[in-house]
Parts: structure tokens; sequence; C-alpha cells
């Protein structure tokens, strides 16, 4: 085995660790199972040389109450040790799964970004089972497939060293063949589930987006193309079955050999009158089950080895260290004033694209500023930087003249709410997906904060209204809905900092403009910054910033901007001038239709 899988293995028996009683029993409790399961030969042995040749009854009716004795033994013996088996199974499956799920829930938003979805559930779920497999049934079996190979082994050495040496000759040829098959079956096993993960990135994939799927029709293309990966995965199933299969034969057709040598060999003892025929039987009954722990022996480490694959998936993630972390002199901050700096800040997703140029603003306590520009001018990034989502790759983001990266990341996050264009409603009720950024909150502020949001009556409508359940990613509320759900909890989070990104986007004008007036007060004395591409939302805001290519170009009201003619009134015009012009195209198809029917 190769150091690193070593150094792996080490890694993953740390597992076991803080179940060291439990595991002490278990061997125990394996150890004297697998001996007590070789006791049955030597019985039969006695019954066919002393009991049935002397016709010894007394005999008889002693070694079945000791066979009936024995079966209510290891009957609670096995008992035991399968409670203890699922014990310590479940549990350190328990500790591998909370670990992984709590290490990826802190890494940075970039790798969740870049890593499917699918991808993070396949090694959550399938590798951590795999490795559940390999801690606890791999090393029972290896437990006691070594005691009952090491016992058997001196049972028939003791009995007859020169018939166990003659039984075991066809080993070298058995362990070769177990040998030769085994790296095949292990690449195939790696490959297949590597293909499992595939597909389970796909229908995660797929079923997420199954709206675009159904509005471009493309149900018969997303099937052919789940079918070609399923027929890979039944071509890969059927080449490891096969392999597995003639391994087996083949193992089978040397492990028969040994019994059979023996079988001539101790016939001729019989008959000479060297050996006794119970002596032979259970001779034979060693020997036979002396095979099925060598097989599994060898197999254990193209067992490990396979399962190699699913541990460096594992480690390969919780390897992987936060991009966004505390540093060791970071410290919280429980209240703050709300002032915002941008201090030559660069930034860049990769390298060859720069989405920040040295962007510099400052945003005063209960000033509102809004962020306008084109899609891509790097809007949404700068409420990243806010939350601390990504670094700056050059210059600072300050929060009262304090470089969030000295600042604790829980203590920064409490202290902004973010409303977002995309927004995420979890599959339980609007009361439970309010309260998920103030879990103490009481009922009136609850409702309070959805009057703000204006969607309070809405929800009154409803048959169940707060307890409403709103479906995975909200479905069964619209666009407008979940925005209006997503801006109310971020109120009753109260923050110190609100950001507002596209956060009113599926909104009618009318909608958009209650809401602004209910949040009028909400906002006094507190930092806010709105990001939008609709401009009619950021009139009323102290200062605009205009951001073209990364870089602020403008900035003033409202009424600056439109008087200096810059690019703000470009986009302002232009937003202006679109509604009039889809009225002038709808009125000259009907014009056009209302001729062609003439």
């Amino acid at each position: 085995m190769r150091r690193i899988s070593k150094r792996k293995l080490l890694r993953l028996l740390g597992y076991l660790r803080p179940y060291k009683r439990e595991g002490s029993q278990l061997l125990v409790c394996m150890i004297f199972g697998a001996v007590l399961s070789l006791i049955d030969p030597l019985i039969i042995k006695v019954l066919i040389d002393d009991v049935f040749v002397d016709k010894n009854f007394g005999l008889l009716k002693l070694l079945l109450g000791g066979l009936a004795a024995l079966i209510l033994f290891r009957a609670g013996l096995g008992f035991i040790t399968s409670y203890l088996f699922s014990f310590i199974g479940y549990r350190v499956l328990f500790d591998i799964r909370n670990e992984l799920f709590q290490h990826l829930e802190r890494l940075h938003l970039g790798f969740h970004i870049e890593t499917k979805t699918g991808e993070i559930m396949s090694r959550v779920h399938n590798d951590v089972g795999q490795l559940q497999n390999v801690i606890t049934t791999t090393f029972v079996s290896l437990i006691v497939d070594l005691v009952t190979l090491i016992a058997i082994l001196a049972i028939v050495f003791a009995m007859d060293w020169k018939l166990t040496l003659v039984s075991l000759a066809v080993c070298p040829l058995f362990i070769l063949i177990v040998a030769h098959f085994n790296p095949k079956i292990r690449r195939k096993s790696k490959e297949t589930r590597e293909v499992a993960a595939d597909i389970m990135s796909f229908f995660q994939e797929i079923f997420s987006g199954i709206k675009a799927v159904q509005s471009f029709v493309r149900e018969k293309y997303e099937a052919r193309r789940h079918l070609m990966k399923s027929k890979k995965m039944i071509n890969l199933g059927m080449e490891l079955n096969v392999l597995g299969s003639f391994s087996s034969a083949i193992s089978g057709i040397v492990a028969a050999l040994g019994p059979a040598f023996l079988l001539w060999f101790g016939g001729l003892q019989v008959i000479q009158g060297a050996l006794t025929l119970g002596g032979l039987i259970a001779f034979y009954t060693y020997i036979g089950r002396l095979f099925g722990p060598i097989s599994r022996l060898a197999q254990v480490h193209v067992t490990i080895q396979t399962a190699m694959a699913s541990v460096d998936r594992i480690f390969e993630f919780l390897d992987i260290e936060p991009a966004i972390r505390d540093t060791p002199m970071a410290i919280s901050m429980g209240t703050t004033s709300g002032k915002v700096t941008f201090e030559g800040v660069d930034f860049s997703y990769r390298p060859d694209r720069a989405i920040l140029r040295n962007v510099s603003f400052e945003i005063e306590r209960g000033e509102t500023v809004a962020i306008v520009g084109q899609s891509g001018a790097g809007k949404t990034t700068i409420a990243n930087l806010i939350c601390r989502f990504f670094d700056p790759k050059a210059g600072a983001v300050k929060l009262d003249g304090l470089d969030l990266r000295r600042i604790r990341l829980k203590s920064l996050r409490r202290l902004v709410g973010l409303v977002s264009q995309e927004t995420l409603l979890f599959n339980d009720s609007i009361k439970e997906n309010l309260k998920y950024g103030n879990p103490e909150a009481t009922e009136q502020e609850i409702e309070e904060a959805a009057r703000m949001a204006n969607i309070h009556d809405l929800i009154e409508s409803l048959p169940e209204k707060y307890e409403t359940v709103v479906g995975d990613s909200g479905v069964r509320l619209s666009g407008g809905e979940k925005q209006r759900v997503s801006i109310a909890r971020a109120i009753l989070k109260d923050p110190a900092i609100m950001i507002f990104d596209e956060a009113t986007s599926f909104l009618d004008s009318a909608s958009e403009n209650d809401i602004q007036r209910a949040l009028e007060p909400f906002m006094k004395n507190r930092t806010t910054l709105i990001i939008a591409h609709r401009l009619s939302s950021v009139v009323h805001a102290n200062r605009i910033l205009v951001l073209k290519d990364g870089q602020i170009i403008e900035h003033g009201t409202h009424a600056q901007l439109l008087q200096r003619g810059g690019m703000y009134k470009t986009l302002w015009d232009n937003q202006n001038r679109e509604v009039p012009l889809v009225v002038h195209l709808v009125g000259k198809l009907s014009s056009l239709r209302g001729e062609m029917g003439s």
C-alpha cells in the first residue's frame, strides 16, 4: 500500500477514537464469536468417533446439551456484536458527514460558485457512505477473518500437519488469481463511482432548472443525455459484475482443489487406519472454512484501495482552507456607526479580467447611496465585498475605519443585511423563512416587517396565513412575492447596514414605490446601499455612483447627474424611452394585423 494511502488510512481510523470503549467491546465479542464458531466440527468428530461408534447415549445427551447452550450463547453474542457494530458505524458516519457539512458551510462563496451542487451532494452522501463501509464492515471482517484463520490453522496443524500442508498446496495459486483480478476491479469501481457522481450532478442541474428545460421544450434532449449517462453506468456495472463473477468462479475452482486433495490424501489415511472418519470430516469442514477468510483477506487490500478514491474525494474538500476566514488578530464588533469606506479597491474573479479597478468612495451613517451601471460593471461585487464574501486583491474595504479583514466574520455579517435579486427561500413556512434572520422575533415584529415589505396583506389572504409552506426555493410564491418576503426577513434582522441588490427587480413600479415609502422610517440612521438597474428606484438616494468597466465615472444626486449629461443621463433617457417605444411597436403591430384582416 502506498505511503499516502497509509497516512490517509490512519487519518480515517482517527474517527474511531471517540468510540474506543465500544470498539474494544466489539473486538472482544468478535474474537469470542470467531473462536466459538469453530467448535462445531470438533463436536461432529466426537459424535462420529465416540458416540455413534461406541453407542454412548450419555455422551450424546451431554454433547447435545452443550451444543444447545453454545447456540444460545452465540446468538446472544451475535446480537451484542451487531448492536455495537451498528452503534459505531452510524456514529462514525454521522461524525464524518457532520464535519464535512460544517466545513463546506465555512468555505468561501467562490468555492460554491465554482463547484457543482451535485458534486458536493455526491461527496457528502455517496462517498461518506463508502467510508462507513470501510471503517466498519471492512475492518470488522479483517479482524474476524484474521482470528478465524489463525484459529483454524492452529487446530488443523495440531490435528495433522501433513494433511494440512497437502490441503494448503493450492493457496499460492489462489492468491495469484486474486492479485491478478483485484487491480482491474479497483479501476472499474473507481470509474463507476465517478460516473455515479456525474449522474447525481446531472439530476440536480436538470431538476433545479426544470422551468428552462420545459420552456425550451428540451425534455427529449435531456432524456437522451440521461439515457447516455445511464447506459454508461449500466455498462460499467456489467463489466464490474463480470470481472467479479469471473474472479469468484476461478477462485472457487482453485479453492475446491484444496478439499479435493484433502479427501484423496485423507481418505487413504482413513482406509489405512491412520485417521478416523470423524477426524477426516472435521478436518474437511475446517479446510472448507479456511478459504473464505483467505479470499476475503486477499480482497482487503483492493477494498481499501478502492475506498481510497472516496477518501481522496472527502479529504480533498476537508483540506480546502477557507479563502475568507478570521485572522488571528480579528476582533468582534458589536455595534457600528455604519460608515463604509472603499479605498483604492481592485478585484477580479479571474486573473485575466478585472472587475473593479481603483474604486474609492464613502457611505456615511444614515446615508442612502445607489450604485448603477450596465450589466457586468461590478455592482454586485461591491455588495459581496461589503459582506466579505470575497476580499479585494488590492486596497481595502473598511467599516468605521477598520479593515474588514480585522473584524470577525460572524460579527460583521450580523451587522449587514443583504437582499439580492436571487431570492432563496427554504421549504418551510413563511413565518420560519421570515425568522431566519432573527429566530427570536415576536409575532408583532414579524407582522411589522411584513407590512414594511408590503407582503402582510397577501400572507393574510392565504388559507394558512403565516404558516403557509412556500415549497422548494419558494416555488409557491411569485418572483415579486419572494422578493418581498426576503426584504421582510432582512428587516427583521435589524442590521446597521442594509444592501438592496436588485431587490425589487420583480416588482412593478407601484409596489416598489409602496415598499420604498414604508421603508423610509426603517432606513433612517441606517446605512443603505441600493444596487439597481431600474433607475426610477434610486432617484431619492442621497448620492448615486455610476459604475462603468469597474470604475466610478460619475457621482452625485439624481438631478446633478441629469444636469451633467453623462452616462447616467444616457441610461435614464434610454429607460424612459423604452416604454413609449414598446407601446408604439404594439400599436403598429395591431394596425398591421387589422389591415391584413381587412
